[in-house]
């Protein structure tokens, strides 16, 4: 039986046509057929031309997502295909890496999906009712192509609100103890697969987190928002004299704390609870200065909706960070909400600055690790920002 289709309205194929897998449901004139949430429907411009086949949902703001711009069959062939592409690209750009992304939804043409890999073990996200009613392949492909010792179903993000689906996390086969240890940039890291935020670790900071330790040599180094404590361990191998790890969470920074001492650098690394905002604001009060200061917030802005209140939060914390600085010192500072594109990024660093009352040369731009690859077509896909600023 041939799926339904999804009639776009005139000019509305643009998009779609440019690489972008997302159908709003603003865009469509109307549905052929039946077509039922979470099936699949094909989609056609308004003249009827054929431009995928796609997952729907109709209680969805983006009512499809395109999984082929062919007529594939979306079967176990298909996601075994997809998953063997993915991991080969890996392979490619993070030869050798233990703890990596391997799925990275519509950047690897499996809009919905994510998979982080922590050795042989795998965290698996099912973000969309589309893909949730595909779950059953992706688990088969997933077995097929890596054949982990166990797999973590992480369905707790809440994009799945958004879609009508329940928020849950557990074990999805296979034995996943309550802690892995993993290999990651020289240091042995642990990773809560069951509790721990988003997949465990948050793997796209990977290479810009060896900025911090390249500029660390004998300053005095404050991490804010520091989670397991990872710009910390690169700044304390950098050579840091002292580094002070602040957080909210008392798991993560209990889970820091060991970090430091099965890396050998506990020593050097304190650790401090509270408020990000507020500890910021009273040790600019008490006076004191660091030499490099690292901030990796949570995403501030969850929606459009959000962004005057998340903009200005972003300013204001930047504006304190600047004021810690040491006369010279670096700021690595970064944003992961893509709602601030890297236009209004910059512009709210100049903002700080100014009202930081201090100038900054930029000594680099980045964004996410490459095994968080970015679609050309997709603006949604780059949304980590990490700039190092200099005072001077």
């Amino acid at each position: 039986m041939a799926p339904a289709r999804l009639v776009l309205k005139r000019n509305q194929d643009r998009r779609v046509r440019s690489g972008h897998p997302w159908v709003f449901s603003n865009e469509v004139q109307g549905v052929e057929g039946t077509a039922e949430d979470g099936g699949l429907v094909e989609v056609a411009d308004h003249r009827g031309a054929y431009l995928g086949l796609a997952y729907y949902n109709h209680r969805s703001l983006i009512c499809a997502r395109l999984l082929t711009r062919g007529r594939d069959p979306i079967d176990l062939d298909f996601f075994v295909r997809r998953l063997e592409r993915a991991v080969e690209h890996r392979r490619v750009v993070a030869p050798g890496i233990e703890a990596l992304r391997l799925v990275h939804g519509e950047a690897d043409h499996l809009p919905g999906l994510v998979v982080d890999r922590y050795g042989d073990w795998l965290a698996v996200q099912v973000l969309t009712l589309g893909m949730e009613a595909l779950s059953g392949l992706v688990r088969a492909a997933l077995e097929h192509v890596l054949a982990p010792r166990g797999v973590v179903r992480i369905a707790d993000s809440a994009l799945r609100r958004l879609e009508g689906l329940p928020l849950e996390r557990g074990v999805w086969w296979g034995e996943v103890p309550e802690r892995v240890e993993v290999a990651q940039e020289g240091f042995t890291l642990e990773v809560d697969l069951h509790g721990g935020q988003k997949t465990g670790l948050f793997l796209d900071q990977r290479e810009n987190r060896r900025l911090a330790e390249a500029r660390a040599q004998g300053l005095s180094v404050l991490d804010l928002f520091c989670y397991q404590g990872e710009w910390s361990l690169h700044a304390a191998r950098g050579g840091a004299s002292r580094v002070l790890a602040v957080d909210s969470s008392e798991p993560a920074l209990a889970a820091a704390g060991r970090n430091a001492g099965r890396n050998g650098v506990a020593e050097r690394v304190s650790f401090r609870r509270g408020d990000v905002f507020d500890v910021a604001r009273e040790l600019e009060r008490a006076g004191e200065r660091f030499g490099l200061v690292v901030m990796d917030p949570p995403a501030l802005i969850k929606s459009r909706s959000h962004m005057p209140a998340g903009v200005r939060a972003y300013r204001d914390l930047n504006r304190v960070a600047m004021g810690l600085l040491a006369e010279g010192g670096t700021l690595i500072t970064c944003s992961c909400s893509h709602h601030l594109d890297d236009g209004l990024f910059e512009q709210m660093l100049r903002e700080s600055a100014r009202a930081a009352r201090k100038t900054f040369r930029v000594l680099s731009w980045t964004g996410e690790a490459p095994d968080h690859p970015r679609l050309l077509a997709v603006p949604e896909s780059h949304y980590l920002k990490c700039a190092v600023l200099q005072a001077f």
